[in-house]
């Protein structure tokens, strides 16, 4: 029995001792830091929720082990910088870099591997979309497009492919490499076509269909890298485009169009939509089309996403379809503990007196008749929605912002634009999410008259988040204010009228 316990003790050790990777090394360079954060993804994007911050003494060194289960892909950050890492249970890594330049050597059993990626260089911009403002491709014919931008960008994915073929790694990280690769490949091209492209649509669709139509969303290897699922991600809009394709305008319209794919009338879409979240419209189409395992990562994300944004409303649904269609997926301990836990902090501020609602937000017509009533205090207005990506991720700095001026004469409100079947997922989120501080909330109609109040005649354009500062007399003295995630730049801001 003894035997059998330190056999049994033994194997535990080993197992635990290959689930870890040791990272440690150095930041050269003038540059004084006392934390240096890498990212490694749940599956895919980039989320707070999974940084790890990494102690950097004063002469610049780190040591730390990282636990996993499985082989993952992750992001150094410092400052605005990046470096993307293979991290393998059981291997260590010791780093050597300098922020300045982003330059680094590698040493350890993953240096070979974390050397090789470097090289390749996936996480930087590609020529073609350098240079947002006045890009050089943005406007190219679809002729010029495949000279100048596909196959150069081509060229490059294959130059790559065979670097990494040639080297010494062994096959399975040589494929998980070349997957990413691939799928790097298609996904630039596809942020280059929506984000910077500025021909007309039927243009930017056509040019998207020549990069998607010859791949296939089966993975080579699995479990797949970050970049894997950001491509598969970016397949949705694909199957976007091929759903309205040969659609005439008036079907485009017509509520009662049968959308492929989909399998869901267009109506039924947008009902969808307004009451689960465009989220879950993009799963009704991936689960229709898309490989079991793929779909299910694809699913636990989201799930992670919206528990990340603190989105309850959105995420539940999504967690149902989880537990009916993956009953013994290993995301759902983990998930339904997130989502446990946005359930406690919305029984935690459901009584929070601090969380204002105004009263009879739904009858006014102008802002003042908020701000008339907090004259005295210098109030910080937050125009958002629950729909709004930067609008949530500008809510992190809150807490932050609030503390600031703790005990001070300012006041927070919050003008929310959500239709109005969402009022109760807005009271939901804005407690679920603690907002301290005075709300309202518009429909996309109703908030116009709003914004004619606040923007400048010969500058209409509306776009959210945007914040606003009125003085203690109720004045608008600052448009377009800084964000709460500008920090000092803020504070000064609504300092000066203290």
């Amino acid at each position: 029995m003894k035997k059998l316990f330190l056999l049994l003790l033994i194997i535990n050790t080993f197992i635990n001792a290959s689930a870890q990777f040791k990272f440690s090394g150095h930041l050269t360079g003038t540059t004084k830091a006392d934390t240096l954060y890498i990212n490694i993804p749940y599956i895919y994007g980039f989320y707070h929720d999974n940084d790890v911050a990494i102690p950097v003494d004063a002469k610049g060194n780190f040591n730390t082990t990282l636990n996993l289960s499985q082989q993952k892909f992750g992001n150094i950050r410092f400052e605005s910088k990046a470096v993307y890492l293979l991290l393998t249970p059981g291997k260590s890594l010791v780093m050597n870099y300098n922020p300045a330049d982003s330059s680094a050597t590698f040493n350890g059993s993953a240096a070979i591997d974390n050397r090789l990626l470097d090289q390749l260089d996936l996480n930087g911009i590609p020529f073609f979309a350098k240079d947002y403002k006045n890009n050089a491709y943005a406007k190219l014919g679809p002729a010029e497009l495949q000279e100048r931008v596909v196959k150069p960008w081509a060229a490059i994915r294959d130059k790559n492919t065979a670097l990494v073929q040639s080297s010494a790694l062994p096959t399975a990280i040589k494929a998980i490499i070349i997957q990413e690769i691939k799928a790097n490949y298609i996904s630039q091209l596809n942020y280059f076509a929506r984000g910077v492209m500025t021909t007309d649509h039927a243009q930017i669709f056509s040019f998207i269909e020549t990069f998607y139509k010859d791949v296939t969303l089966s993975p080579k290897t699995f479990p797949a890298g970050p970049m894997y699922y950001q491509f598969a991600d970016s397949y949705i809009g694909y199957y976007e485009i091929l759903a309205f394709k040969g659609l005439t305008p008036a079907q485009q319209k017509d509520p009662g169009t049968f959308l492929k794919y989909y399998n869901i009338t267009l109506d039924s879409g947008n009902t969808v939509s307004k009451l689960k979240g465009k989220s879950f419209v993009n799963w009704i189409l991936v689960r229709n089309t898309y490989p079991k395992n793929i779909a299910e990562a694809w699913l636990a994300q989201n799930i992670f996403t919206k528990c990340s944004t603190k989105d309850l409303a959105y995420a539940k649904p999504l967690m149902e379809e989880m537990r009916a269609i993956y009953p013994q997926s290993k995301y759902i301990p983990y998930l339904q503990n997130k989502i446990n836990m946005l359930q406690v902090l919305l029984a935690k501020n459901l009584a929070n007196k601090d969380i204002i609602i105004a009263d009879r937000y739904d009858k006014m017509t102008s802002i003042y008749q908020t701000i008339s009533k907090l004259k005295g205090k210098v109030v910080y207005l937050d125009i958002w929605g629950t729909w709004c990506g930067p609008c949530k991720e500008e809510l992190r700095y809150n807490p932050q912002l609030k503390q600031q001026f703790t005990g001070k004469d300012v006041a927070f409100v919050y003008l929310d634009m959500d239709e109005d079947i969402k009022d109760a997922q807005w009271k939901e989120f804005i407690k679920v999410n603690g907002m301290t501080g005075l709300h309202l909330r518009k429909s996309s109609k109703d908030i116009q008259q709003f914004w004619a109040e606040l923007l400048p005649k010969d500058k209409p354009d509306q776009y959210y988040p945007m914040y606003f500062i009125f003085d203690k007399n109720g004045k608008l003295v600052q448009q377009q204010a800084k964000r709460p995630s500008d920090k000092a730049d803020l504070y000064k801001q609504i300092q000066r009228y203290l």
